[in-house]
């Protein structure tokens, strides 16, 4: 009899200095870029984040009550359209939705998660370029 062992990867969170109930919710890959980060970033991270966070209660409320506006909440403006356009599957992707809010929303969350990370990423890699450019230009006199 032959077993299967799943083995699982954990990723080692060197420098993450975020609050255990907060990285609870983070998706592996970004606790892991995250701790490759300083302090002061992982902190902006989280506040971001925070800020800009779906909620699953207004999202659960949207689908139910204003059964046109759940992707528009989201921020995704194509499938809202495409929504809008069908009517709804003529109310079956409606109901549809209904079920799988969850899932909508955490995959909305997983994503801005991603985005906010490259933002961050991106704002220390022109402050480095920036740093390295002003050390280029100046000059140390040698007596």
């Amino acid at each position: 009899m032959w077993h299967r062992f799943v083995i699982l990867v954990t990723l080692r969170n060197h420098n993450l200095i975020l609050n255990a109930a907060f990285t609870q919710c983070l998706n592996q890959k970004v606790k892991y870029e995250l701790g490759k980060i300083c302090p002061e970033n992982q902190f902006r991270f989280q506040e971001m984040y925070l800020s800009r966070k779906k909620s699953l209660s207004l999202a659960f409320i949207c689908v139910l009550f204003f059964p046109t506006t759940h992707y528009a909440f989201l921020g995704k403006w194509q499938m809202q359209f495409l929504f809008w356009l069908s009517l709804g599957g003529c109310f079956i992707w409606w109901i549809i939705d209904i079920f799988r809010i969850k899932k909508i929303v955490n995959n909305a969350n997983v994503e801005l998660q991603n985005n906010i990370l490259f933002e961050i990423k991106s704002v220390n890699i022109f402050e480095k370029q920036e740093v390295i450019k002003t050390s280029r230009n100046t000059r140390v006199r040698l007596a």
